[in-house]
C-alpha cells in the first residue's frame, strides 16, 4: 500500500535526520536547533515506524518457527551481527572526532555482548526481532490485556524510572506497545487512513504538533503517560502525512527500502562528518549549520541506497541479505499436524 510505504519513508527520513544532527554536533557546527526539532518529532518518528512494522505481523505470531526464522529472524540476526562489526570502524572514527577516548578491550567486549545489550543504532533491528518473538509468546493472551500491559511498560520506559542497561532495552520497553498496537488495531488504522477526511487528519496533526511543541518546550517528557499518549497521536498524524505524500514517488520508494538505509546511514554520516571537518574551513561549516544536518541526511540516504543497489549485483549482497546456509529445514506438514 502506497501510504504505508510513504509512512515508512517519512519515519526513516526522520531517523536519519535525528542521527545526522547528533553526530554532526560540534564538528564544528552547532546543531542544537535541529536537535530541538528532533526532540519535538520524537513522538512521531519511532512510534510511526514500529506501528507500520506491526501492521503485517499477525501471521508470524502463529506461523511455524522455521517460517518465522527463514523469513524474518534470519535476516535480522544476520544484519545485526554483521553490521555490529562493520560499524566499529566508523563508530571509533566518530568517537575520535568528538574527542572521546577509545578503550579497545572494552569495545571488543561490548561488541561480543551486543546480542544481549545491543550497540549503536542497531538496537532497532534487535528490538524488531524480539517483538516478533514476543508476539508468539503472547499469542494466546487477550489482545486487550497485552495492549494495556505494553502501554504500562511504555510509560515506564519513557519516564526512565528503571535503570535499563542500554538504549536498546529502553527502546524495547517504549515501543512494543506501538508494534503490537499496529498489529491488533490494523483494521482501525486502515479505516482511519481510508475514510477520515482531510479536516479530521488536519485536526489530529495540529493537536499532535501543538502537544509535541508544548511537551518539548516545558520539559514534560518524563511525566508518566504523556509520551506514549502523544505517540498515539503522532502515529495518527504520521498516517495523515502518509496519505498526503502517498503520491510522491521518492517518499514511497524510500519507504520500500528502509532496511538498507537504516543499516548504512550512520556510518555514512560519520564518514561525511570527517570529510566535512577536514575539507571546508571551519567558518564555512559554522555559517552552514542551519542546513548542514538535512543536507548530510539526504546525502546519507542517497549513498545508502546506492550501496544497496551495488550490493544487489555482486558479492556485496551479503551486506543486506543472509546466506542460504542459515535457512532452517521445514518440518513435514504431516508432522506439524500430528503435533
Amino acid at each position: 500500500m502506497r501510504w504505508v510505504d510513504a509512512g515508512k519513508g517519512i519515519a526513516i527520513a526522520l531517523v536519519v535526520l535525528f542521527h545526522a544532527a547528533r553526530w554532526l554536533d560540534g564538528l564544528p557546527a552547532d546543531t542544537a536547533a535541529w536537535q530541538q526539532v528532533n526532540d519535538t518529532l520524537a513522538t512521531m518518528r519511532l512510534p510511526l515506524f514500529f506501528t507500520l512494522a506491526g501492521l503485517f505481523a499477525a501471521k508470524w505470531a502463529t506461523a511455524p518457527v522455521a517460517d518465522l526464522w527463514n523469513t524474518k529472524l534470519r535476516l535480522f540476526a544476520w544484519v545485526f551481527v554483521l553490521w555490529a562489526v562493520i560499524d566499529l570502524g566508523p563508530y571509533w572514527l566518530g568517537q575520535g572526532l568528538h574527542g572521546t577516548g577509545i578503550n579497545f578491550r572494552r569495545e571488543i567486549f561490548d561488541t561480543l555482548m551486543a546480542p544481549v545489550v545491543p550497540r549503536f543504532e542497531l538496537w532497532f533491528i534487535w528490538a524488531l526481532a524480539l517483538f516478533f518473538l514476543l508476539n508468539r509468546v503472547t499469542r494466546r493472551l487477550p489482545a486487550s490485556i497485552v495492549l494495556i500491559a505494553s502501554f504500562a511498560v511504555s510509560v515506564v520506559g519513557f519516564t526512565g524510572l528503571l535503570p535499563l542497561p542500554s538504549p536498546g532495552w529502553t527502546g524495547l520497553c517504549k515501543y512494543y506497545f506501538f508494534f503490537f498496537g499496529g498489529m491488533v488495531l490494523r483494521a482501525a488504522l486502515f479505516r482511519y487512513a481510508a475514510h477520515s477526511g482531510w479536516l479530521l487528519r488536519g485536526g489530529v496533526f495540529f493537536v499532535w504538533a501543538a502537544g509535541a511543541v508544548a511537551v518539548t518546550h516545558w520539559g514534560l517528557t518524563t511525566v508518566p503517560g504523556i509520551m506514549p499518549a502523544l505517540g498515539v497521536l503522532g502515529v495518527l498524524a504520521g498516517v495523515a502525512a502518509s496519505q498526503a505524500l502517498q503520491h510522491v514517488s521518492v517518499v514511497v520508494s524510500l519507504g520500500a527500502k528502509t532496511l538498507p538505509v537504516y543499516l548504512a546511514h550512520t556510518p555514512t554520516i560519520i564518514v561525511l562528518s570527517a570529510v566535512g571537518v577536514i575539507a571546508p574551513p571551519a567558518p564555512l561549516l559554522e555559517a552552514a549549520a542551519i542546513v548542514y544536518p538535512p543536507l548530510v541526511a539526504i546525502a546519507a540516504i542517497m549513498l545508502s541506497l546506492a550501496l544497496y543497489r551495488v550490493s544487489r549485483r555482486g558479492a556485496l549482497r551479503w551486506l543486506f541479505e543472509p546466506p542460504p546456509r542459515l535457512l532452517l529445514a521445514k518440518r513435514p506438514e504431516s508432522a506439524q499436524r500430528s503435533v
